[in-house]
């Protein structure tokens, strides 16, 4: 049997979290440089981490459930890591966010009139806007994830596989046949983005049933040259720079599971790991993710008051800026996210 402790998928999730990171600063640099810039329009690709984030959160899952199959015990533990995985850190940056809210709401969801949906915003359900943490919209996509994937868990371990099949094909029925809803809980349960974890899924479900095929180097290359292919579609051939739906799905989802993939038999076939400072950033990842965009705020309006012409100002502000997100990340990863992940493991213990 393969082991379960792959180390490539923590250093893909480093990837992921720099290509979310770099996209948004590419965003601040334009906001309040005010002069010259120096980050490339390449960037703007950066979004796409958040679809290779979704392929892993497919993988991992299946990884963490073997054997939990029509177990009531095992998915209420399924359900218990997952939601204090992602609510609690969550919680800390949104009640962050809530106070600068409550003292100066111009400076929260600007983009949409500085409104903002309190407890939606809290408890992670689809709504019109977007979150007090703009990058929150993504964990509602995990939760609605979670939530089916639990349900799934109840079926025998032979109907797994068809029962996600069922659920990628309402997916796509319904996205054919109605298209996007004005309903903001039927759009996320209804989303192509559910694809991207189904994706995950049927990789791992492949991982653990038969040897991956294919020769890895290839792989390699074949997934990261598709990821110049999916910017030269978006930035030259269509010129939209936010792909959304089925377009998304090809144009990011697809390099994104080639990438998982492709991951897995360098690690496997021929032993090759990805370097460790990016695997650390990996377990620091869901800690940058949720703070990368305050920390750029902040840096970026102080930015705001020095700018110049010339672009001396551009490189030493990127150079300060990526090691604020990281230092943030990393400090929030060991003094909150661990600590906060020790408490609820030994709280499970009394509760199961």
């Amino acid at each position: 049997m393969q082991s379960v402790k792959i180390q490539n998928i923590q250093a893909l999730r480093g990837i992921a979290v720099l290509l979310v990171v770099f996209f948004h600063m590419r965003t601040i640099e334009i906001k309040y440089a005010q002069f010259d810039l120096i980050l490339p329009d390449f960037l703007m690709i950066g979004m796409s981490g958040v679809d290779l984030f979704f392929v892993i959160s497919g993988f991992v899952m299946v990884v963490v459930t073997r054997g939990s199959f029509q177990s009531n015990e095992a998915i209420k533990k399924f359900m218990y890591h997952r939601v204090t995985r992602i609510y609690p850190l969550y919680w800390i940056y949104s009640s962050l966010i809530l106070c600068v809210y409550l003292i100066q709401p111009t400076l929260v969801n600007s983009a949409q009139g500085n409104q903002v949906n309190i407890i939606f915003s809290y408890l992670l359900l689809p709504q019109d806007l977007l979150p007090l943490i703009n990058v929150g919209w993504t964990l509602i996509h995990e939760m609605y994830f979670y939530f089916i994937f639990a349900f799934l868990l109840l079926l025998p371990r032979g109907r797994f596989l068809f029962g996600l099949i069922i659920w990628g094909g309402y997916i796509v029925v319904v996205n054919n046949y109605y298209g996007p809803s004005s309903n903001s809980f039927v759009d996320v349960y209804t989303h192509p983005l559910t694809l991207e974890f189904i994706s995950g899924c049927l990789i791992g479900i492949m991982y653990f049933n038969r040897p991956l095929f294919g020769h890895a180097k290839f792989c390699a290359l074949l997934a990261f040259s598709s990821w110049f292919l999916a910017y030269y579609y978006t930035h030259e051939l269509s010129g939209d720079i936010t792909p959304d739906g089925w377009v998304r799905i090809f144009v990011y989802g697809v390099p994104a599971a080639l990438t998982l993939y492709a991951a897995l038999l360098l690690e496997i076939k021929d032993e090759i790991l990805m370097p460790v400072w990016l695997r650390s950033i990996g377990d620091a990842s869901y800690s940058i993710y949720l703070s990368h965009v305050i920390v750029l705020s902040v840096v970026g309006r102080i930015w705001f008051s020095f700018a110049s012409e010339g672009s001396v100002d551009n490189i030493i502000m990127v150079f300060v800026m990526t090691s604020a997100v990281l230092i943030a990340g990393f400090l929030s990863y060991y003094l909150i996210e661990r600590l906060m992940l020790k408490k609820t493991s030994n709280l499970e213990k009394k509760l199961f």
